[in-house]
């Protein structure tokens, strides 16, 4: 009966360590982790609304863009270099390549 007994503790406290362990570890298996194969890209047709050269950001109200699951939206994204900028204006259309890494958006191509 000893021999039981000692086994169900052991049991027990095998157990509740496993929990312990698996409770610390938990707040880590939430968070989100890079993607091993880089940042997911797509293109978009839209037309600008508002460019801000010195942020170096344009907002653009575009079409759906299927490679990103992003649905036809107004929106504002920076872009990889300002100079991106310089030949666009208000209620211009066009084509961008846009670029997700799990937390940001970026325009790596607008023409």
């Amino acid at each position: 009966m000893k021999a039981f007994l000692f086994i169900v503790l052991f049991a027990l406290a095998g157990a509740g360590i496993a929990h312990a362990q698996y409770e610390s570890s938990g707040p880590q298996l939430a968070q989100a982790q890079p993607s091993a194969s880089g940042p997911k890209s797509g293109t978009g047709t839209g037309l600008i609304q508002r460019l801000d050269k010195e942020q170096g950001e344009v907002t653009i109200k575009h079409g759906p863009i299927q490679r990103l699951d992003m649905p036809a939206m107004t929106m504002s994204f920076p872009v990889k270099d300002k100079a991106m900028l310089s030949n666009l204006q208000p209620l211009q259309k066009v084509d961008f390549e846009l670029s997700y890494d799990g937390k940001d958006y970026l325009i790596t191509k607008i023409n």
